[in-house]
């Protein structure tokens, strides 16, 4: 049973059907929904049409070997096609490029253009800016512990969808 304060913002799971601990796990699961929902929102860069294309424009920018979209969409935990229509549409715009997969016959390889990264670039300063503004207020080690919960969380979730 969940219980949504008067302004929608606060979600609580009941006690006697969640465990300690699971409840909790449901209450930061729902924030990490409303989240990113904000975060959507309100980083998108002013040279992409959106955050999704930031996020995954910076996964072929950063990749130490170029990914294929499968491997952007698992190690985002979204879905290949939504991925694919994202690189679909930086292709189209000219960030990115497919190439030929010595290791698959189908599956494309994603590299970046220059403009693509020089856009890379440019959202991440852009990004840099937000992001300080966010933090205002925050202590460091409080976030390094959230960090550390919100990546156990995401390990113990791989390791049931694999189980």
């Amino acid at each position: 049973m969940s219980n949504i304060d008067g302004n929608g913002s606060n979600l609580t799971f009941d006690r006697s059907v969640h465990s300690e601990q699971g409840a909790r796990v449901a209450e930061l699961v729902d924030e990490i929904l409303r989240l990113h929902g904000r975060i959507m929102s309100a980083n998108k860069p002013s040279a992409l049409g959106s955050s999704a294309q930031a996020i995954v424009l910076a996964s072929i920018v950063v990749a130490p070997v170029p990914p294929t979209v499968a491997r952007i969409a698992r190690s985002l935990g979204f879905a290949r096609q939504g991925i694919q229509r994202i690189a679909d549409g930086l292709v189209d715009q000219g960030f990115a490029r497919y190439a030929d997969n010595p290791h698959h016959k189908t599956s494309k390889l994603l590299v970046a253009t220059d403009k693509g990264k020089e856009t890379y670039d440019l959202a991440n300063r852009e990004s840099a800016a937000w992001t300080d503004r966010v933090a205002e207020g925050l202590v460091a080690h409080e976030l390094d512990q959230a960090l550390n919960v919100l990546r156990r969380v995401r390990h113990n979730l791989q390791q049931d969808a694999e189980t």
